[in-house]
């Protein structure tokens, strides 16, 4: 008969041996890692941000799953579960709108997973959450495997509505607004760009040079903004880019026709500049229009006016 090895389940003190720090080592594994997750989940995120500023916390990672187009937030801790993170997990799902709703913990509490349960009976059927443990194994002395496990979730008929490709009746209302926009932008110029509008809480385009693009998006505190978003892969060049174009604000702000917020975000790799109004995808459709027909030429000044300007930035991309 042939040996057998000893499969072993990794303590908490040996697993954070391998990742010594949640935000600096567990969360960046994770993303780099999210096939994973996505096998064992039966989803195909994408990871767009990590530690994003959401207030006076932090969220782990961001994405969307590009089978649904829905949002996706991702909250982990080392250890067992706890009460502040449940706090955490509800506080996001709010402030992003997110539709799927994901704890990574070593170990999901009793109480944790009845409350997931809870939040999956009580929420709208496109919102999804689950629990999720982190474990690791070692067999005799072999390096240490990890592995997703679901232990708590939404009900299979709720998973079936968020797998079929199916779009939430709040994400056909973004997709509605961004393609009546997107056709007012090609009305007065129709060679800026041929981008679709997607069922996301925003549109965007290039801006004349690869990292750089021109948005307009729904964001937090009920504000609607148009921006050029400054994300070469690096952030120091983005930092430099940023100061470049600073230094020319007044003939920028000249070319916009109006003062611009200028956002270094130095908590974050990228960076933007911006100009906000008031405004939610809840709007009647009056504000809605209202709101379009104030974005669409500052959709058209941003390119007209940052374009030539970024091409004349020397930096190694």
């Amino acid at each position: 008969m042939k040996p057998i090895g000893e499969l072993k389940k990794l303590k908490l003190s040996e697993i954070r041996k391998i990742w010594p720090h949640e935000e600096k080592d567990l969360s960046p594994w994770i993303a780099k890692n999210i096939e994973a997750l996505n096998n064992a989940l039966n989803l195909q995120i994408e990871i767009e941000n990590a530690e994003e500023y959401i207030y006076n916390f932090r969220l782990d990672l961001a994405g969307t799953d590009n089978y649904s187009q829905m949002p996706v937030l991702i909250e982990n801790q080392f250890g067992k579960s706890n009460h502040d993170h449940l706090g955490k997990l509800i506080t996001y799902s709010g402030v992003k709108e997110a539709g799927i709703i994901i704890w990574i913990s070593n170990e999901i509490q009793i109480a944790h997973r009845n409350a997931i349960e809870w939040l999956n009976k009580i929420s709208p059927q496109e919102m999804t959450f689950y629990g999720v443990e982190l474990e690791v194994f070692t067999i005799d002395n072999s390096l240490p495997a990890p592995n997703f496990r679901i232990v708590a979730g939404p009900p299979p008929s709720k998973r079936r509505t968020m797998s079929n490709g199916e779009i939430s009746p709040r994400y056909k209302l973004y997709q509605k607004f961004f393609s009546k926009l997107r056709k007012k932008v090609l009305s007065l110029n129709p060679n800026i760009s041929r981008a679709q509008a997607l069922p996301r809480s925003y549109w965007s385009i290039p801006a004349g040079r690869s990292g750089f693009s021109i948005a307009a998006c729904f964001v937090m505190e009920s504000k609607f903004r148009v921006e050029l978003y400054i994300d070469t892969g690096k952030k120091e060049y983005n930092d430099f880019i940023f100061e470049n174009l600073e230094e020319r604000k007044s003939s920028i702000e000249k070319g916009i026709e109006n003062e611009l917020v200028w956002e270094l975000l130095p908590e974050k790799r990228a960076s933007r500049i911006s100009i906000y109004t008031d405004g939610t995808i809840d709007d009647d459709n009056d504000e809605l229009d209202k709101i379009i027909e104030w974005a669409v030429p500052y959709i058209i000044k941003f390119r007209e006016v940052f374009e030539p300007l970024l091409k004349t930035i020397e930096f190694d991309n």
